[in-house]
């Protein structure tokens, strides 16, 4: 794997396409040894603990295995990528993750990118509404529910709405693993985020979004 593999960084790993299977990417743990420190409660705890980013991947892959294991079927349709576990690379241990693809072949684009370039339409948000039933359905527990973790593409099932990052109960209180009740009000507190920083309206009531209405 090198440079040419690259395709995108996030807050604490770097992405890569697998060199050998197209339909994967690797999601590789940044070194932050020599990187300078920002006076961010998150980049100061990192530097304190820094075993805190590794429970984050931890949590990943727990909350990925109950959901499956709780869902077994070869067929089933999950909102989230697919996790196949880690391998060791050049640039360090790597996330095999599963691959959202654009139209064009080239990774998915974000909600957020979409949002910024006035491409979201009534067609993503139709899809996004069916996340938001799928989410509650499976009892997924998403501790960083953004619109630059969400991702619009194409996977074996046709073009879907994906979490591709922040699922797993990661806070230091894990109150959404209390129960499906406590996880149904975080999902709650996530999509009021989610609508604040898209413009889009959210009704609690129905569990649905909106477009924002036009002057």
């Amino acid at each position: 794997m090198d440079d040419s593999h690259y395709i995108a960084s996030g807050a604490e790993r770097d992405v890569y396409q697998h060199p050998d299977d197209p339909a994967k990417l690797l999601k590789v743990m940044r070194n932050i040894e020599n990187a300078p420190t920002r006076f961010t409660f998150r980049d100061i705890s990192t530097k304190l603990f820094p075993s805190a980013r590794l429970r984050l991947i931890r949590k990943e892959y727990d909350e990925y295995l109950r959901i499956r294991l709780f869902n077994p079927a070869h067929d089933v349709r999950l909102p989230i990528t697919h996790l196949y576990g880690v391998v060791s690379t050049t640039r360090g241990l790597a996330c095999v993750t599963e691959r959202v693809s654009g139209p064009d072949g080239s990774v998915a684009e974000t909600m957020r990118m979409m949002i910024n370039k006035d491409t979201f339409t009534q067609v993503e948000l139709d899809l996004f509404n069916g996340f938001v039933s799928q989410m509650h359905s499976f009892g997924i527990r998403a501790g960083d529910l953004k619109p630059h973790n969400l991702v619009f593409g194409y996977r074996d099932n046709g073009y879907e709405c994906v979490l591709v990052d922040g699922f797993g109960d990661i806070h230091f209180l894990p109150v959404r693993s209390m129960g499906r009740w406590a996880n149904a009000l975080g999902l709650n507190d996530s999509f009021k985020i989610v609508a604040k920083r898209t413009g889009l309206r959210w009704d609690c009531k129905t569990r649905r979004f909106h477009m924002a209405a036009s002057d």
